[in-house]
């Protein structure tokens, strides 16, 4: 049986992707990211500030989304979730096409918590079809 610690790890990153696509509310990353947060993906990031810039181009991008969580395993401080983000595709994004249509990714993410807030975030994802 898991700790306390992990299983409140695991509710925060439940919460977290919650806010952050189904909500879509921008204050949940205030609310659960650590103001140093350091982002390893696609991009690197650091800070809550350049986070909330790019969460927001995403935003826009994507309309309707939709998340569903797969799978969350936590050891000590660490969260791993393996997701499923469906979305109506707005047109700013890149070179991702066509606009109007639903898109998918899958995310595979690992979080670091300190005292109850996500420290860092290393993230692969990929585009469905």
């Amino acid at each position: 049986m898991k700790n306390s610690l992990e299983e409140q790890n695991k509710s925060i990153v439940r919460r977290y992707w919650d806010g952050k696509w189904n909500e879509r509310r921008p204050e949940i990353l205030d609310e659960l990211l650590s103001s140093d947060i350091k982002y390893h993906g696609e991009d690197e990031m650091t800070g809550i500030e350049e986070y909330k810039t790019s969460y927001s181009t995403y935003l826009s991008a994507m309309i309707n989304t939709r998340f569903e969580i797969k799978e969350l395993i936590a050891e000590g401080d660490l969260v791993m979730s393996r997701a499923v983000c469906y979305a109506t595709y707005n047109g700013i994004l890149g070179d991702i096409y066509p606009v109007g249509e639903e898109i998918h990714f899958r995310f595979f993410t690992v979080f670091r918590l300190v005292n109850g807030k996500i420290a860092e975030e290393w993230e692969l994802f990929q585009l469905g079809n």
